[in-house]
């Protein structure tokens, strides 16, 4: 046996209950390797003594007249003149004095010496006539159902029907298939299927009789019978079908011809107009009765007209590709044309491709008109290359069915090497259907294409029963077509959200995404809006003969060609997602370097407002969008509904400030051109309609040809009090229920602000204000719509340079405070901290004018913020451990108050859990029971706007507490009295997430007890949230490895480190992350992460290796010698020669002084990107 059948699958055939063998012929002997069970068991032997008998004499019992035919059927299989061995004959069994019939049938398995053959046992009733006399018979039955082949059948029928006229009955012709039973034969194997036609077979015999029906080819069948009673007899035998074959069976539908002119036409014609009748709607796989019409009369004459003049068509160019644009959503330009099939009838009259493929399909030579289209896609293309304007892709239609018929890719990849033209210029676009599917040679033609430099696309995917499993089972597949179903149903709501998912399934694949049949404005809005790629449709052109396409869409007024090196551009825009965005583009610009978790995008929320915009020419456009930022547009009355129909490709900004062109500008010149490296920018922006957004914003990409530049835009929160109730947005019939994440502090007391600082050439020369509270905007006077977004300096021009120093010095030097006098005669006492959101300052002011009415308050609130700068120490200065500083802030807090218990609760849902307290010695700890209290069980809710409107409470009635806080006095012994509670939450983002109480302090002591506990909570929650987020930013999720914010840390130290030391480099990139991505799958590209990083690991060091990017990696050694470094980066280069390795650029230095290890890092990283440009020159850049 030249490949040995593995040992699970002959298991399988020894188990199987159908009686089946396998044979090997070797050196022209036959030997029986495995035997099955059903097969011992027709023998009556065990397997042993059953291989014994087969292997001493194949037919063994043969009926003498039978030998000679058997040997010629035998013989002329083993000689592979015939596809597969086929016999009927009879046979004594062993212990057996009757003769039986068997049918033998079998197939040789491919590339082996080794054929399978599976016996059937015959009626004994057929055994009596079955001499050599009437073996002719065998030409006239179906050797497996036993039933009349088609010539037979023929005379049966003419010769039944016209006995039914003459009896007065109206005869009638049925035709059967059984739907999809190519896959069925797929799935369950050959052996299954025949037993499917068999037990079908009988079905029909118990309805007609053995002689009024027929077997053609494969699974239709044939019938003749009388009208009487034709409808209940027909269902009768639908409801049937669904048992027979023990329950594994398939759908029947069944074609009707019942002209009364039946017995006057040719029979051969009535069996076709019954089969056309059956397959008039092949994509119902319902089972169903259809009856021959008119329609069909014409569809069948249609029909012979194709197959009758399809050579002359091939030969004197009846046929020619017609072209129709596939246009990319973001800029309204083609880059791709998709080939549609077109026959020029002599008498002018015109068929299309969905006329064309069916019938070609179904004869089998549908391969011949693809090769045609082939020919003349590539001379249409070579014209293009004459002209000068090879700058797009043609897209050419193949259907699945093709690849059992013809080695499609072959043939097409040997043309296009033939014509000398890039395979780039050619996607082979694949319409599929389940129902006829051969997933392995599907997916063996789909890798040889692309192995062949061709870009391959799933057509009409989505519509009835094209298969997902081509992308499921990770085809590299590149683009998928949705039919424009998607778009013109009826229920369009449900449809859209089938789209929008699929689409955002694509997307997490890295596929591309088209969306045919548009034919309006609004079906290409919804599009950009669920965040499809290109469309294609009359919306953008009929298709067109190429002289007519060329001047119209190349040449003429309405060119709208994408140049090819724009594509990077565009595709670093358009693959990102609108659900889940990430930077899967960056290579698309090499110039860029993007962190990998992004510190925005990783905090990004399913549905959070996110647009792609473009500047270019001083003007701000909106390219595309979800529909959360498709409403903000609309809200703040930067578009209209309107200008969106108008321009639906860019549309155009408005109410955009100067300021942020002024900011948009500096960023382009610092840090795509001078940095190379671009930044998220947080802002606040405010419009005349009073209404104000927070959000980020980024460089994307940057067109050359064009001059633009592609930003993207994450917004985090609308205004909470812009009113919106009843205000609807054009028709899109939504309400604004955002709100900024501060907001909670609007109505505070305490004037309160949060800025961010303004940079220029890395120096803060500004701040912006990002969120204003009421009572700050009271005090200066403005509205907080007129501060928020706008500069500091516009305000207060006299203190701006102080307040700059006091807002962004606490980025340093932790909490500020102080005592400034303002311009309208106040005295306030101010504090300074680093607020939640990264690179930005907090504010709080206290009025202090009430000093002059007594010395004893202004001591209550000097103490009071003398408590708070050294509480605060303790938690932000003194201590860098997260344990140690509030195990120690609230021991300060608790002693200093002189009370009985501190704690530090967390809240998840509704439990309000401890995690940290101090208790007064002598004061019991919390009990297990203590650890979790039910917010749903107090009488006091916690939330903000049930809070008393007040940010703190203080109790003093022991009553008032047990009656608030029913669980929490019950979890305290009779020996422990609540006399007071002290307690304030602590917010994140909007959400409560904490609380500090204290318990039973001494309210004779002069301090302000809810300013203190207040800023407290404030101080204690956003240590909590740096906690969890520091947890969150030092390891890289995928590889585990250290990620940037350590290596950050490292260099920092080192350049402020009074000592040095040496420090070896090494700079690497993971080649080929992206092609691995797009072709393979994101869980491809993570493997090799993950490969990367254990090897670079196993070289230098886990603890020394940090994730810095996407695909970039750097190791800090400070413990190696030299010498014991370049030896760790010999063993790493020689790691990578070893097979399976992943290809990794490196560059490495030796840095003799740590002071110097940034310019270190800089060399060793322009060494790799040496290295990377030389892995290049080997490598075809991937696009």
């Amino acid at each position: 046996m030249k490949k040995r059948a593995k040992k699970a699958e002959l298991a399988k055939i020894a188990q199987s209950e159908a009686p089946i063998a396998l044979y090997q012929s070797k050196n022209k002997q036959i030997k029986a390797i495995v035997v099955s069970k059903g097969l011992c068991e027709l023998y009556g032997l065990p397997a042993a003594e059953l291989k014994q008998l087969l292997d001493q004499d194949l037919f063994a019992g043969l009926h003498p007249d039978d030998q000679p035919g058997v040997q010629a059927d035998l013989t002329s299989f083993m000689n592979r003149d015939t596809r597969g061995y086929q016999s009927i004959y009879r046979i004594k069994l062993p212990g057996q004095e009757d003769y039986v019939l068997l049918q033998a049938q079998g197939k040789f398995l491919e590339d082996t010496d080794c054929f399978l053959v599976w016996y059937t046992e015959m009626s004994t009733s057929r055994l009596q006539d079955l001499t050599m006399a009437d073996r002719r018979t065998k030409h006239l039955l179906d050797d497996l159902t036993g039933l009349p082949k088609a010539v037979y059948f023929y005379e049966l029928a003419e010769l039944g029907c016209r006995k039914l006229f003459k009896a007065g009955k109206q005869p009638v012709v049925l035709a059967f298939n059984l739907i999809g039973f190519s896959h069925f034969n797929h799935r369950y194997s050959y052996i299954e299927g025949n037993r499917l036609l068999v037990a079908f077979a009988d079905l029909l015999k118990r309805h007609f009789s053995g002689d009024a029906c027929g077997h053609f080819t494969k699974d239709n069948f044939y019938a003749y019978t009388a009208h009487d009673h034709l409808e209940e007899r027909l269902k009768d035998i639908l409801k049937e079908s669904r048992q027979i074959n023990e329950g594994r069976n398939l759908a029947i539908r069944i074609g009707v011809y019942d002209a009364g002119s039946l017995v006057y036409e040719d029979i051969k014609k009535v069996c076709e107009y019954a089969m056309v009748a059956c397959n008039n709607n092949r994509k119902d796989v319902k089972a169903h009765i259809t009856y021959f019409t008119s329609q069909n009369r014409q569809s069948l004459e249609l029909e012979n007209y194709i197959l009758s003049n399809f050579d002359q068509a091939l030969r004197e160019d009846w046929i020619e590709p017609f072209y129709q644009p596939i246009v990319r959503i973001l800029n309204g330009q083609s880059g791709n044309w998709e080939a549609l099939a077109r026959w020029r009838k002599p008498d002018n009259g015109m068929l299309l491709d969905e006329q064309l493929i069916p019938t070609l399909d179904r004869a089998g030579i549908l391969y011949r008109l693809d090769l045609y289209m082939a020919d003349k896609v590539i001379a249409d293309l070579k014209k293009m290359q004459e002209r000068g304007h090879l700058e797009l892709a043609v897209s050419l239609n193949l259907f699945s069915s093709e690849f059992d018929q013809c080695n499609m890719a072959e043939e097409i990849t040997r043309k296009v090497k033939k014509s000398g033209l890039s395979p780039e210029f050619i996607v082979i676009e694949i319409s599929n259907d389940n129902r006829n599917l051969n997933a392995d040679k599907i997916r063996e033609q789909i890798a040889l294409f692309k192995q062949n430099g061709f870009s391959v696309w799933v057509d009409n995917f989505g519509e009835r029963y094209s298969s997902i499993g081509l992308i499921k089972d990770n085809a590299p597949v590149s683009c998928i077509k949705f039919d424009a179903s998607f778009i013109k149903d009826p229920d369009q709501k449900r449809s859209r959200i089938v789209l929008k998912k699929m689409v955002e399934l694509a997307e997490e694949l890295g596929i591309d995404t088209i969306v045919e049949g548009v034919e309006n404005t609004d079906q290409l809005l919804a599009l950009r809006e669920i965040g499809c790629a290109a469309a294609q449709g009359y919306y953008f052109g009929q298709p067109l003969p190429f002289d007519q396409a060329w001047k119209k869409w190349v040449e003429g007024p309405e060119a709208n060609l994408e140049r090819f090196s724009e594509s990077d551009y565009y595709n670093s825009v358009g693959m990102m997602s609108l659900e889940r965005p990430h930077f899967i583009q960056e290579t698309y610009n090499n110039d860029l370097t993007f962190d990998d978790p992004d510190p925005v995008l990783d905090r990004y929320f399913k549905g959070t407002p996110l647009g792609f915009l473009e500047y270019r020419d001083g003007k701000l456009y909106y390219l595309r969008g979800n529909e959360g930022y498709t409403r903000y547009l609309l809200s703040c009355g930067s578009v209209t509904k309107e200008e969106m129909e108008e321009h639906p490709f860019a549309t155009e900004l408005k109410s955009v400030g100067p300021q942020f062109f002024k900011d948009l500008k500096g960023w382009i010149a610092e840090e795509y051109w001078k940095n190379h490296k671009t930044e998220w920018h947080y802002n606040v922006h405010s419009y005349p309609n009073n209404l104000y957004v927070e959000g980020y914003q980024r460089i994307l990409s940057y067109n050359p040809h064009t001059d633009a530049y592609a930003l993207i835009d994450v917004l985090t929160s609308y205004n909470a009090n812009q009113v919106y109730q009843d205000q609807a947005r054009d028709d899109l019939g939504v309400t604004a229920n955002f709100s900024l994440s501060a907001d909670q502090y609007r109505d505070m007391p305490l004037p309160f602000i949060i800025a961010a600082p303004v940079y220029q050439e890395k120096r803060v020369v500004d701040m912006q204000y990002i969120y204003v509270n009421q009572a700050y905007a009271e005090i200066m006077g403005q509205s907080r719509e007129k501060l928020l977004g706008n500069r500091m300096s516009n305000f207060v021009k006299h203190k701006l340079a102080f307040w700059i120093k006091e807002l962004y010095g606490s980025k340093d030097r932790g909490i500020q405070k102080g005592i400034f006098h303002s311009k309208a005669g106040h005295w306030y006492e101010y504090i300074t901290a680093s607020a939640s959101v990264p690179d930005t300052y907090s504010l709080a002011l206290i009025n202090i004018d009430e000093q002059k009415r007594g010395e004893r308050e202004i001591q209550r609130k000097q103490a009071t913020t003398n408590e708070i700068v050294q509480l605060s120490e303790i938690l932000n200065v003194k201590n860098t451990d997260f344990e140690t500083a509030i195990n120690q802030t609230l021991a300060k807090l608790g002693q200093d108050l002189e009370a009985d218990r501190v704690t530090l609760m967390e809240i998840h849902g509704d439990v309000a859990r401890s995690t940290h307290s101090w208790q007064r010695p002598g004061v019991a700890e919390f009990s297990a029971k203590q650890q979790a209290i039910s917010l749903a069980k107090a009488t006091v809710s916690l939330s903000k706007l049930d809070l008393f409107n007040e940010d703190s409470l203080f109790l003093t009635d022991p009553q008032a507490i047990a009656a608030s806080f029913p669980q929490l006095v019950a979890c305290y012994g009779d020996d422990y009295q609540l006399n007071n509670s002290l307690l304030a939450p602590f917010y994140e983002r909007g959400e409560l997430r904490g609380l500090v109480a204290v318990e039973n302090l001494n309210p004779a002591l002069n301090l302000d007890f809810n300013d203190l506990i207040e800023l407290m909570a404030d101080f204690v929650g956003a240590k909590v949230a740096g906690k969890n987020l520091e947890e969150q930013r030092d390891t890289d999720v995928l590889t585990k490895l250290n990620d940037r914010h350590p290596y950050l840390a490292k260099l920092n130290f080192y350049q402020k480190s009074q000592t040095s030391r040496t420090v070896g480099v090494a700079f690497m990139d993971l080649n080929g992350l992206k092609k691995a991505n797009d072709e393979l799958g994101h869980d491809a590209g993570d493997k090799m992460l993950i490969a990367a990083g254990n090897l670079i690991s196993q070289a230098f060091g886990r603890d020394y290796v940090y994730r810095v990017g996407g695909d970039e990696f750097v190791v800090l050694d400070d413990q190696s010698s030299r010498t014991e470094f370049e030896s760790h980066c010999a063993a790493f280069e020689k790691a990578l020669t070893q097979p399976a390795s992943p290809s990794i650029s490196i560059g490495a230095e030796w840095c003799p002084d740590s002071h110097y290890l940034r310019e270190a890092v800089e060399r060793a990283d322009r060494k790799m990107r040496r290295q990377k440009n030389d892995f290049y020159k080997s490598h075809k850049r991937y696009r």
